[in-house]
């Protein structure tokens, strides 16, 4: 893809386009984790446009491990499966909605923490985990 035409794209994009489209693709796909952001995009009618849903279908891709590994937010994927449907794109307009969702996520995160803290307490009060014997 030849960008060198295009002044709106910057320095980098032209020296390295596909680069460029990964970290762009990568940095919008994160950004789907936040249910705020969600909202904005549903008030404005984002979520309406045809080209818009084509583009959230496209970049399911990112549900693959060789692109997946390069996420920090991968509840983002959570929300780009459920934003395939209409029906939880059309709620996300409504603030109440978003709300739940961002305070859904929040639950989580604090019992997850919780958990996962507990369990890597009793990992290493148990020492080392002793490997399986096989049976012969």
């Amino acid at each position: 893809m030849d960008l060198s035409k295009h002044s709106h794209f910057p320095p980098e994009a032209q020296q390295d386009p596909e680069r460029y489209r990964f970290e762009v693709e990568l940095e919008f796909v994160q950004c789907l984790a936040n249910p705020q952001y969600l909202n904005f995009l549903a008030q404005r009618g984002h979520f309406k446009e045809k080209e818009f849903v084509n583009y959230l279908e496209y970049l399911q891709y990112w549900k693959g491990q060789e692109y997946s590994k390069f996420l920090k937010y991968p509840q983002c994927l959570h929300f780009l499966e459920l934003l395939q449907s209409e029906a939880f794109r059309s709620e996300l307009a409504n603030a109440q909605c978003t709300k739940f969702i961002e305070e859904q996520q929040l639950l989580h995160w604090h019992h997850y923490t919780k958990k996962r803290m507990l369990y890597q307490q009793q990992i290493m009060s148990q020492g080392v985990a002793k490997q399986p014997t096989v049976n012969k």
